[in-house]
């Protein structure tokens, strides 16, 4: 018999949810840099204990808390960062929800110093979200945070942290990754009372703090890149003979994971290998910062713009500015230059003088979405008109004309259908149950989340783990055997650099399912494909980068013939 429907107590609801912020040390080292750097902090000193699993210290010079806030500062959903809906859709700060503290006090033994400047200090101590203590007390100006014991609370949880090697490892990452994006702040990290990690802030630059990070004198490779609200600065440190790829990246100055940008790096193959970092910067209304409990991923308006224009930049790194056509965002044609057209490019790099550029502007379709349940009122229909002998698909519409290339069109309507959660990684899990060599076992038990997060699944077995799926397109019959999958995902995620099948798995499977461009298909299957092509949120790209259609309007074949416009 089923039990009756109950509201959880507080104290219960506010552990799960603490759950979900608070992963592990590193993801309280996370939360409290942001805090200080939300705060103005200048200098972020970062103590770990036993890997941060019996302590974290995190202390700043920031702006502090009046002690009267003390109280509220670890209460959920209480925040000084946004005070109505509409702040959310243009969000600045990184701190927003109200979660950080009060989830690292309902999980640990808990302790919060902190003066403004001329103001009395205070500290306020609980234990699993529960205050004992709310005093004055004589303390620097700033906040110095103490989290003890992760997880006393929540035994199950607390099994689950790693080694305290692998705890250090995480947390110290998080440190250094912060003080490249933000090298005027001073980082130290102590650990066991032994200084680990220390980044100069003041004046050095982001290309001098990154050169500590990555352990090298050697200056890394620099570009910057402009297009359109988008900023893009992108450093790389190469590793000539390696396969190695490591990328950090920022996303309007938050530490994030983002497929569109891993699938990019990607794309570029063995040449791109080494250490890279990418700082994007977008307006504040065009990024969803709150799609994920832990901030870990944030949702652009355009991820193909960001996957174009990161593609971009690395191959310019990486060939010195010679680029495939593959590579481009727009399909260009030369024309005489005293023609060049003016139009705005559709690119995420503008059209150079002399070239067409035939799409139009990024992330604006070229039909307007359909409606619920059919077409959308005033969507043109282009009318087919034949196959080329190529294979290529020529339409008719009203202002011009529309060539598709059948087999990219289908890979994108595919693909879209087959990661319709935007996390391919995520989509498409394929049963097994394979019995872990112990060596495999023990190494694959110390990155399990990481492993998890990218569709891997295990279950416990007799002395050693079971796998009980893989991510889709990495299987056996998709590219390879799982114990050769998991090792090689294992290895990537010990050296910091992602698998190399995170994002691949579904563009792979939908290229294979696709009509290839040689099929005839008839005039009502040619139409359908459009109409199914301009459903897709991305329709101008094949997940692979190429064109999925060129538009050549009335004007511009104007243009292209050198015939003035009436």
């Amino acid at each position: 018999m089923m039990k009756p429907i109950r509201q959880l107590p507080p104290d219960v609801s506010l552990r799960i949810a603490a759950g979900e912020v608070i992963e592990n040390p590193a993801s309280v080292v996370k939360e409290l840099i942001e805090n200080s750097l939300d705060a103005g902090a200048a200098r972020i000193t970062v103590g770990l204990r036993d890997g941060g699993r019996s302590q974290v210290i995190v202390e700043d010079d920031g702006q502090g808390i009046p002690f009267a806030e003390l109280p509220l500062a670890v209460e959920r959903f209480a925040t000084s960062k946004i005070s109505e809906a509409s702040d959310l859709s243009g969000i600045g700060s990184f701190g927003f929800r109200g979660e950080a503290l009060a989830s690292v006090c309902a999980v640990s033994r808990f302790e919060i110093r902190s003066r403004p400047e001329g103001e009395e200090g205070g500290v306020l101590r609980a234990e699993g979200g529960v205050v004992g203590l709310h005093a004055s007390l004589p303390c620097r100006q700033g906040t110095r945070v103490q989290a003890e014991d992760l997880f006393f609370n929540l035994p199950a949880r607390r099994h689950f942290l790693k080694s305290a090697a692998t705890e250090t490892r995480r947390a110290v990452n998080v440190v250094k990754e912060y003080s490249a994006a933000f090298p005027r702040v001073a980082f130290r990290v102590l650990c066991e009372e032994r200084e680990v990690f220390s980044s100069g802030g003041g004046d050095q630059s982001r290309a001098e703090a990154l050169a500590k990070v990555w352990g090298t004198s050697e200056a890394p490779k620099k570009l910057i890149v402009e297009s359109g609200p988008l900023s893009l600065e992108t450093f790389w440190l190469p590793a000539p003979g390696s396969r190695r790829r490591g990328s950090i990246i920022f996303f309007n100055g938050r530490r994030v994971r983002d497929a569109a940008v891993s699938a990019a790096l990607s794309s570029c193959g063995e040449a791109a290998s080494g250490n890279w970092m990418f700082s994007i910067t977008v307006p504040a209304v065009l990024l969803d910062v709150n799609v994920h409990p832990g901030k870990a991923e944030v949702r652009c308006h355009s991820s193909l713009a960001v996957y174009d224009t990161v593609r971009r930049s690395v191959l310019d790194l990486v060939e010195g500015g010679s680029l495939p056509a593959e590579s481009l965002r727009a399909f260009t044609a030369k024309v005489p230059e005293k023609w060049a057209p003016a139009r705005e490019s559709g690119s995420p790099f503008p059209a150079r003088q002399g070239e067409v550029d035939f799409f139009a502007r990024v992330g604006e379709p070229p039909f307007s979405p359909p409606a619920e349940g059919g077409r959308a009122p005033g969507v043109k229909k282009g009318r087919f008109i034949t196959r080329l002998g190529s294979g290529y698909l020529l339409f008719e519409e009203t202002d011009g004309i529309l060539i598709i290339d059948p087999h990219a069109a289908h890979e994108r309507i595919l693909f879209e259908r087959l990661s319709s959660a935007g996390h391919p990684s995520l989509s498409q899990v394929v049963p097994l149950q394979v019995q872990l060599p112990p060596s495999l076992s023990h190494r694959a038990e110390e990155v399990k989340e990481e492993l998890e997060s990218l569709g891997f699944r295990f279950k416990a077995g007799s002395g050693a783990m079971v796998l009980e799926s893989v991510p889709g397109g990495c299987h056996h019959g998709g590219g390879g055997d799982p114990l050769d999958m998991l090792r090689a995902a294992v290895a990537a995620i010990e050296d910091g650099r992602p698998p190399e099948f995170t994002w691949s798995g579904i563009p792979g499977a939908s290229c294979r399912a696709a009509v290839k461009i040689t099929d005839t298909l008839a005039p009502e299957e040619a139409e359908a494909l459009l109409e199914d092509l301009f459903r897709c949120e991305e329709p101008a790209l094949c997940p692979h980068g190429r064109p999925t259609f060129i538009r050549l309007l009335e004007s511009d074949l104007t243009k292209l013939f050198a015939r003035s416009e009436k």
